[in-house]
């Protein structure tokens, strides 16, 4: 069967769904994600006793519906089934109960939730109110609302399972105290955006409501009434804010409990550890400074390392889930998502035997032989903990992150002149290694200067390092021999002494002494180098034939070996740290130049760093001494046998240690990393109980047709055969599922809910002849939806004698005397929001949602117009004859073709758009499938922009009404006013200038004063390759018939998006400041020396982002005045006209509707629908 998908489709899967390898290269094709998927979860069955050819046969059969895009499950299990991570529930509710240890282990929860690819509901109701008094502290609680930001700023740039954003849906029931804060909390479109938000409203205020009465909020936590507010007032507000900008929406609470089927288990509720800001975490660029990875890489796009053990103890199927006993030596690259800073807390720190420490939070969890364990839980002594297993990886780039200069004018008008490096080498590391080993560094007064000392032993270093020193110094300068036979290269310049500093040498005494910072992130040579500097200064090599041979490095800065250790480690070397420290004595006396005898005394400070078993061979053949030191020794090393080193450490310590800003970040694939060589955990569809998870699945109505010789009619027995077959695909996906957490595992096994719902709704009944708004197609979505549940409910009860009944069965409300409900799933339908796999299967439309748009416009440079056509009312136009480019532009500038007459009525009655209909419309279509659903049911209620706040009213109220179990609404253009406001007409004159407090004519005076330059007929320009990290960049300038700059165009191969955006943004400002006269090096300052996480080089200048390449060019063009190479791959002679990538981004819009922002990920229009902000581009939905 051949598997036909649209080019959004495809575009769709291969950005999220499909399997890739390391380097990001794909490794699977759709159809092999629908047989993977079809296989997982298929193989279910086994546990109950199917035989194997049974199970084939269901596979195949699920893999013909997915193929047909007749069903789709949840984006979770297309990404995760029959992978390792294996999570495939969509959305989860997690209990917040009335403590700051619930409420940040809640979050927690969250955050790995996010990172495995589903969604979270909260119910902050149980959380005291602002300012109510905590006994424990005599201080005042913040409010529920105060720990939603908390929530909403860890879960800000979260990428769930590397493919998804996280979202919250945050409930607060409408008689806490704090309701009105939480009415208002969103008023900023800014403000809390990773969450929806929902009051939870009852019978008992719906009550009040229509009798006008005050009624009582009540203290959760004393469960007394505190204050009685008016009904009327509190909905007038949620109305107002809703008629603002979409929210809060409502849910009937009282309504949703009273259709519980497990009532026993409790009420239906509501549809981050960290370590501090010094641990290292392994990541490509070497050993990075958590800081610095939040500074650089918050949202993401740097690789880290993560240690495969993790799924060995947490999967494996040894007893205990205690390690193999031969495990690989691997670890993986992992790109992260997210990294943020989660504030100030106690830390305390873990010390283990060999002296590997680690400062974190109490909660934060390390891998253990037993899986993971807290901090607050590990036992001194006892416990043992995970450390990295092999060698990680150090910086690709040999390039410094600061620049360097050579050349200095002193105070006294004198020039300076230095050789210094400007990029990484061994030499260098070593000689910085030797510098904090036997060297200084002085500065603060005159007499600054970088000291080297060597020992008569030390005298072949002295010849090699030399040359090396002079050479960066400038000068030759030659050793000072001291009187105890001791060597001097000292080099006095406050210049030179700043090169080291740069490079984080400290000027501090031995105690101190600490690793360069550059160190930790430098290539692997300079860090060798760095290594044989240090243990050539100040280590030795012990060998003994029957005993234990080491090599050991000596200290008086244990912090210093402490660094060391985690860098040995990142290269795959195990070492141990030992004190040494005795008390302070006299160890011998010396002659001052004075002539004055004088004892020295040692203060007895002193720690030892010992590579021993097999790690000694590794140092010696990965790193050794210089200038062959020790090398009679070293040779005898071969020669014998050696213990093999222990990658589990036991835990000598916890203490605590102040408190800290703390930082975690988000690594989706495993949820771990590496951080100072432990390893670490990263620290509303369906309305469920506390801990409970859903799994989601549409059936594509719109492949649910037949075709007559005279219509299209509703294909019934298929519909049957794929509703049969998706609710055993679904109660399947509970079985292989990999829970997140245990509670969630068991919660979601005693109910065994599942969610089957439907999408393409719209498209059906377009193909039937049926108007979405009208008595028949709400007539119809009874009808199908019926048969639907009718269907399921067979299925699941024919599971339910093969399989058994769901655990919670007894005291549910199917636990009848005569046992003839025997349910396998407690609940079997929800409508949930279609976003993505609605793109996969289509094209389609979404959900229960009608058609948002029938032709659109795209726009390209020059501002050339491209029409796009929904397919369905493409293909009638076609058929009947009324085609033409300048009808669909006239469609896609009016957004609706009720009004245009060159369209026959009965087409203009089928194919109404969101915009057409009325909101009453969209409420009596939403409760019609209700009726047939046993959870909720997503759908945005749409309004003109017009709408009145009545009208929002009205819609509430319908909604009880109709028996919904709840409502979200969102009024036209009511988010873009601040984002997008296409079309919207310029100000008065007066109301500029009232709004920029200007003088009258202020504002048209320097209108005209920049007023661009128009457009000549005919330019000339040329076209500049740049290679960037990005990819390879082509700048075009184009100039005009004065030989003057006209217009920039920028073009990245294929790029779109974001990238594509923001160059094309980059590209028009700089266009408009060229024809405004703006002085040229003016614009090159602004875009010079930009930094993005990816530089690069071109012909040895480094490129540190797009916008400094278009620098560079623009440079190099117009102040340098450098010609194009007609024969040069560089740069090509092109004509005036160019194009860019025909990418739809939200600014190149006009006139559409429902548009709240810009995609986050590919840059296109986010839409409000199905209850939910979503992109049609990419398939990104915020639910």
């Amino acid at each position: 069967m051949e598997l036909k998908l649209s080019p959004n489709a495809i575009k769709v899967l291969e950005r999220r769904y499909l399997r890739k390898d390391q380097e990001g290269q794909l490794i699977e094709t759709p159809e092999q994600l629908f047989v993977r998927v079809a296989s997982a979860i298929a193989i279910a069955d086994k546990l109950y006793g199917v035989a194997d050819q049974d199970i084939k046969s269901l596979a195949e059969s699920f893999f013909k519906m997915m193929v047909n895009l007749e069903f789709l499950p949840n984006s979770p299990c297309l990404m995760n089934a029959g992978k390792e991570l294996g999570q495939l529930s969509a959305c989860f509710t997690l209990p917040i109960e009335d403590s700051m240890e619930s409420i940040f282990e809640t979050l927690k929860v969250t955050s790995l939730i996010h990172k495995s690819g589903g969604g979270t509901g909260f119910n902050f109701s149980r959380l005291r109110p602002k300012n109510a008094v905590v006994k424990t502290t005599g201080g005042v609680a913040s409010g529920p609302i105060s720990f939603m930001r908390v929530y909403d700023a860890a879960t800000e740039a979260v990428k769930q399972g590397g493919t998804r954003r996280g979202a919250n849906m945050g409930i607060l029931r409408v008689d806490h105290p704090d309701i009105m804060e939480f009415i208002t909390c969103k008023e900023n479109n800014n403000h809390i955006t990773n969450f929806n938000i929902s009051v939870a409203i009852t019978d008992e205020f719906m009550r009040s409501l229509a009798r006008g009465e005050d009624y009582d909020l009540i203290d959760p936590h004393t469960h007394k009434p505190v204050q009685k507010i008016n009904s009327k007032d509190v909905f007038n507000l949620i109305v107002k804010q809703a008629h603002k900008n979409g929210e809060p929406g409502i849910i009937f609470i009282d309504r949703i409990n009273q259709y519980n089927p497990t009532p026993k288990l409790g009420q239906i509720e509501s549809t981050n550890p960290c370590v501090v800001g010094d641990t290292l975490i392994s990541t490509e660029k070497g050993l990075m400074k958590m800081r610095d990875l939040v500074k650089n890489y918050s949202t993401g796009g740097i690789a880290i390392f993560t240690d495969d053990r993790v799924g060995e103890i947490l999967y494996g199927k040894q007893e205990g889930g205690a390690i193999a006993t031969e495990v690989k030596p691997t670890l993986s690259r992992n790109i992260i998502s997210a990294a943020f800073k989660t504030g100030v807390k106690p830390v305390f720190k873990v010390t283990t035997k060999s002296g590997f420490e680690l400062v974190a939070t109490a909660d934060h969890q390390l891998m253990t032989p037993g899986g993971w364990v807290k901090i607050s839980d590990l036992r001194a002594g006892t416990d043992r903990v995970i450390i990295q297993l092999a060698a990680g990886q150090f910086n690709y780039s040999n390039e410094f992150t600061f620049d360097i200069q050579n050349e200095y004018k002193g105070k006294n008008g004198r020039i300076y002149k230095f050789n210094l490096p400007d990029k990484w080498s061994r030499e260098l590391g070593q000689v910085l290694g030797w510098l904090v080993g036997d060297g200084w560094l002085r500065d603060g007064d005159k007499n600054c200067r970088a000291g080297f000392t060597f020992s008569q032993e030390d005298k072949a270093v002295l010849e090699y390092m030399k040359p090396i020193l002079n050479g960066f110094y400038g000068q030759d300068i030659e050793e000072v021999v001291r009187e105890n036979n001791v060597y001097h290269l000292s080099y006095h310049s406050k210049y030179f002494v700043e090169f080291f500093k740069q490079l984080g040498v400290k000027a501090c005494k031995a105690q101190g002494k600490d690793v360069p910072e550059s160190i930790y992130t430098a290539p692997k040579e300079a860090v060798i180098g760095f290594l044989q500097g240090l243990f050539t200064a100040d280590g030795t090599v012990n060998y003994k034939e029957e005993h234990s041979s080491y090599v050991r490095l000596t200290a008086k800065s244990e912090k210093l070996l402490k660094g060391i250790q985690v860098i040995l480690l990142n290269l795959g070397i195990r070492s141990r740290i030992y004190d040494r420290s005795r008390e302070e004595r006299d160890c011998f006396v010396y002659v001052t130049k004075s002539g004055e005898d004088r004892n020295y005394k040692s203060d007895g400070i002193c720690f030892e760093l010992e590579i021993s078993r097999e790690s000694v061979v590794k140092f010696l053949e990965i790193v050794g001494f210089m200038c062959q030191r020790h090398s009679q020794k070293i040779g005898k090393f071969y020669n014998k046998g050696y213990y093999k080193d222990s990658f589990e450490e036991i835990v000598e310590s916890m203490t605590p240690y102040g408190e800290e800003t703390v930082y975690d970040l988000t690594e989706p694939q495993t949820l771990t990393f590496i951080s100072n060589g432990f390893i670490s955990l990263d620290c509303g569809e369906q309305p469920l109980l506390p801990y409970e998870s859903c799994d989601l699945g549409s059936i594509n109505l719109d492949q649910m047709y037949k075709k007559t010789a005279v219509r299209c009619e509703i294909n019934w027995d298929r519909l049957k055969e794929v509703t049969s077959l998706a609710v055993h695909f679904l109660d399947n996906l509970i079985d292989v599922n990999k829970f997140p957490l245990p509670e969630i595992e068991e919660a979601t096994k005693a109910t065994r809910k599942i969610g089957l719902g439907v999408m393409g709704w719209a498209s059906l009944l377009i193909r039937l002849n049926i108007p979405y708004n009208s008595e028949e197609a709400v007539a119809l979505a009874e009808q199908v939806m019926s048969f639907i549940l009718d269907e399921a409910n067979k299925k699941s009860l024919e599971l339910g004698k093969k399989k058994g009944v769901f655990p919670a069965f007894k005291g549910s409300v199917y636990d009848k005397k005569d046992a003839s409900i025997r349910m396998r799933n407690a609940t079997i339908t929800t409508i949930a929001p279609t976003g993505t796999i609605s793109i996969i299967a289509g094209p389609c439309s979404s959900g229960i949602e009608p058609l948002f748009a029938l032709s659109y416009y795209r726009k390209v440079m020059d501002n050339d117009k491209l029409v796009e056509v929904e397919p369905l009312f493409e293909q009638v136009a076609h058929q009947r004859g009324f085609y033409s480019l300048k009808l669909m532009e006239k469609i896609a500038e009016s957004a609706s073709i009720k009004d245009i007459k060159g369209i026959p009525e009965d087409v203009r009655r089928i194919f109404v758009t969101s915009h057409d209909i009325a909101p009453q419309w969209h409420v009596r279509m939403q409760a019609a499938f209700q009726k047939y659903v046993h959870n909720a049911t997503s759908k945005t209620i749409n309004f003109p922009h017009e709408a009145t706040i009545e009208e929002v009213r009205a819609a509430y109220i319908m909604a009880f009404d109709l028996n919904c179990k709840g409502i979200t609404i969102y009024r036209d253009k009511s988010r873009e006013e601040q984002v997008l406001n296409v079309g919207k007409p310029i100000p008065k004159q007066e109301e500029q200038t009232k709004h920029l407090g200007l003088a009258e004519g202020q504002v048209f005076a320097r209108a005209k004063e920049i007023a661009p330059r128009p457009r000549p007929e005919v330019i000339i320009g040329t076209t500049t390759k740049v290679s960037t990290g990005c990819g390879n960049l082509y700048v075009t300038i184009n100039i005009d018939e004065d030989g003057k700059p006209f217009e920039l165009f920028t073009q990245m191969g294929k790029a779109g998006g974001c990238a594509a955006s923001q160059l094309e943004a980059t590209g028009r400002l700089v266009s408009l400041a060229f024809r405004a006269n703006i002085e040229v090096k003016s614009i090159i300052e602004q875009l010079r020396n930009i930094r993005c996480p990816s530089p690069s080089w071109e012909k040895g200048q480094r490129i540190f982002s797009c916008a400094d390449a278009i620098a560079r060019v623009i440079e190099r063009r117009l102040v340098n005045m450098q010609p194009a190479v007609m024969v040069s791959s560089e740069s090509v002679t092109v004509p005036m006209k160019h194009s860019h990538d025909d990418q739809l981004q939200s600014s190149d819009l006009d006139e559409q509707v429902n548009i709240v922002g810009m995609c986050p990920d590919c840059g296109g229009t986010l839409r409000h629908e199905e209850g939910c902000v979503k992109c049609q581009g990419c398939g990104y939905s915020k639910c």
